[in-house]
């Protein structure tokens, strides 16, 4: 069965329906479809899916999956179980409520334990034993830090769930666009320390693996 990136899916999706061009910066390049990389740097097939019990769900803020700077991509490409919801803060889609609501997954939003209070707060990702033979299924905000807490704070569908935040890294090396606070890690940076801090050391490295090509490859045609 071939694998699905969630995020890239989303964007096809979205694209039907939009009524103005998003107009990234080096508009101009000619990009590859999926990685939204420059062509002749394009990564797609660089890495293989890793074999893993953890899912991930990307619940994006509007354009985000546009932009040829986003990590979130590349995170899906990695996890063979991989889902991606535009965020809207009106309305939640019944596909999404499905997902979080699946015997299948128990879900565990990644966000920073310092906006959410004490007993939503975990350190790990718990065992399938601890969590009655459920899969845990991180949701990823994707988006600015603003976006990200804006997010957190109008999604009352999310509020039942516990709440994971990575520890001990405090500042990220990814240099692909401004961030609103200097020290805040990206998406998928967080994404692969996350993993590895949980034993899964294939899937962190693999992905960490990934990122540093696609910010090499980004950087060569960066305007």
């Amino acid at each position: 069965m071939a694998h699905i990136n969630s995020v890239r899916r989303l964007r096809e999706h979205e694209l039907q329906f939009s009524k103005k061009e998003f107009k990234a910066r080096g508009a101009a390049l000619k990009r590859c479809t999926e990685c939204m990389l420059e062509q002749r740097e394009c990564i797609c097939g660089s890495v293989s899916p890793v074999d893993t019990e953890l899912g991930v769900c990307m619940l994006m803020y509007h354009a985000e999956y546009y932009k040829p700077s986003n990590t979130g991509q590349l995170i899906c490409e990695v996890v063979p179980d991989n889902f991606a919801y535009r965020w809207q803060r009106t309305e939640v889609q019944d596909e999404l409520l499905s997902l979080l609501n699946s015997e299948t997954w128990f879900p565990i939003i990644v966000f920073v334990h310092d906006a959410t209070e004490p007993a939503r707060q975990i350190h790990n990702i718990p065992a399938k034993s601890e969590i009655d033979g459920k899969r845990p299924l991180l949701i990823f905000l994707d988006g600015t830090w603003r976006q990200a807490k804006k997010m957190f704070i109008k999604s009352p569908y999310l509020d039942s769930f516990p709440v994971l935040q990575l520890s001990g890294f405090n500042k990220g090396a990814y240099q692909l666009r401004e961030s609103y606070h200097e020290h805040h890690l990206s998406t998928v940076e967080v994404a692969f320390e996350l993993f590895k801090q949980n034993g899964e050391l294939e899937l962190g490295d693999t992905l960490e693996r990934l990122f540093d090509n696609f910010r090499t490859a980004y950087q060569v045609h960066k305007r």
